[in-house]
């Protein structure tokens, strides 16, 4: 059994005992080195082997046998389950082997991630056992165009106590993202007549959307406060629907104060219009606590709420949500059963349980502490090395750090220079792409949190000199 369990358990870890238990005997299971129908040793005497305590023994066998892994037979002892699929075990299988597909790399580094080094990954693989070996036929068959309705309270549940909002489960809606989002509520409330209206500068995913839908695409500046409240137009089709980001704008990182969002739902009430709220990096906000949900305040009538889980957990998720008005709710659900699919059902539930059980939370506050640590690194790190070329704006939150191009840098050249970003590993998007009718600003968006402390400093010295040949200064 010794054998089994090398390395062995590090009680210097940060990983629980039990957990890093469970996980060897998980492996163990498995690889086969562990058999079907083997007896384990009884808790007592596995606990003296590993000079651990019994409850962290029980604690692993505990929940190793609610996944169905292991089996406990009264006055016998604790087995490997009898019961696990041939085709579970022996998962050794080369990468190389014919047949295998290898996950392609992406060509450059992505801006505005997460630390996923830190992603729970045998956490939320334990989840998904669970889930399955639970499962029924009529998760087989599932049909609802809203979304799973246990994901849908969770995420209710949430949203009420984080971030003040108003919801119900019967007023959320699962997508795939924002672009989704408003391309349902657009084709389901909004006529021909009415426009789209979108924040200049802003994201340009979903202005790719908006112009692709038949209203009108029509932009608002925005000042020190945001978004500012969007002016009559000539020829301007009647106002339908706003999106702004007013938690944090994107991208240039502001906090929208309540004296603006109380006019902009005045504005929206006067014009009959909705509000689409677009919540971008609410979660990550390391100076205090984060500002009243505009949905909040509104009370849900003018304001749809839009969240999606692929800045908080990982992009491929691509799960995201609306919190839809009540009045509009069963409009949208309609629209979306008759002309798309529903969302798949998997990371769905998964998702659920793993809201439902706190670790969505747990995980959030560990990325915050996290995220603070490597934001002031970066930016100290980044203030030094690269003021000859970029001026970092100073930031308390979100997952990138806002950048002007300085003295040493022309516009012409905000390119190659997010080009050099990437060759050093590093995040970075042209600035200047979030513009569309005002003067454009040139610069970058560097992210900086999907980056271990340790690699900040020699990704930032190979981007300095990157900077240096591409200008030709040293």
């Amino acid at each position: 059994m010794e054998t089994l369990l090398a390395p062995g358990l590090d009680s210097g870890s940060a990983t629980p005992l039990n957990e890093q238990l469970m996980t060897l005997l998980q492996e163990a299971i498995l690889k086969g080195s562990l058999a079907a129908g083997d007896r384990l040793p009884a808790s007592r005497a596995m606990a003296a082997r590993l000079a651990v305590s019994r409850n962290t023994v029980l604690a692993a066998y505990d929940q190793l046998t609610a996944e169905g892994y292991l089996e406990t037979r009264t006055g016998a002892g604790t087995f490997v389950s009898a019961d696990l699929p041939d085709n579970y075990l022996k998962l050794e299988t080369s990468t190389n082997a014919p047949g295998v597909v290898q996950p392609s790399v992406p060509s450059r580094p992505l801006a505005g991630m997460p630390a996923l080094d830190e992603f729970p990954f045998n956490l939320w693989g334990r989840i998904a056992g669970r889930v399955w070996r639970h499962a029924n036929t009529a998760m087989l068959q599932h049909n609802d165009p809203a979304g799973y309705r246990p994901l849908r309270q969770a995420i209710a549940d949430y949203l009420q106590a984080a971030r003040g909002v108003n919801a119900q489960a019967d007023q959320i809606m699962i997508t795939s993202g924002l672009q989704q989002g408003l391309k349902f509520v657009a084709e389901s409330i909004l006529s021909e007549n009415h426009s789209i209206i979108l924040e200049d500068p802003g994201y340009p995913g979903l202005r790719k959307t908006a112009e692709y839908l038949p209203q009108q695409t029509r932009y608002t500046q925005v000042d020190e406060h945001g978004a500012c409240t969007p002016e009559a137009a000539v020829n301007a089709r009647q106002p339908g629907l706003l999106l702004i980001t007013p938690s944090r704008h994107y991208p240039l990182g502001m906090t929208m104060p309540v004296s603006r969002r109380l006019e902009l739902l005045d504005w929206a009430n006067a014009h009959d219009a909705f509000i689409l709220e677009d919540d971008y990096d609410s979660e990550f906000r390391y100076g205090g606590r984060p500002v009243q949900s505009l949905q909040g305040l509104d009370g849900g009538n003018r304001v749809i709420y839009a969240g999606s889980f692929s800045k908080s957990l990982f992009l491929a998720l691509r799960i995201g949500y609306l919190v839809l008005p009540h009045q509009m709710a069963e409009k949208v659900i309609r629209h979306r059963e008759k002309t798309a699919s529903f969302p798949a059902l998997g990371d769905q539930m998964v998702l659920a349980k793993f809201i439902e059980e706190g670790h969505f939370a747990r995980h959030l506050r560990r990325l915050r502490a996290i995220h603070k640590s490597r934001l002031d690194l970066f930016f100290n790190t980044a203030n030094d090395l690269l003021t000859d070329y970029l001026k970092l704006t100073p930031t308390d939150a979100g997952l990138h750090i806002v950048t002007h191009l300085a003295d040493k840098a022309t516009p012409k050249q905000e390119l190659l220079i997010a080009q050099a970003a990437h060759r050093a590993s590093l995040g970075a998007i042209p600035l200047s792409r979030a513009y569309i009718q005002e003067p454009a600003r040139f610069g970058l968006l560097m992210g900086f949190a999907n980056i271990p402390e340790d690699e900040i400093k020699p990704r930032l010295l190979h981007f300095r000199k990157e900077l240096d040949e591409i200008t030709g200064f040293s």
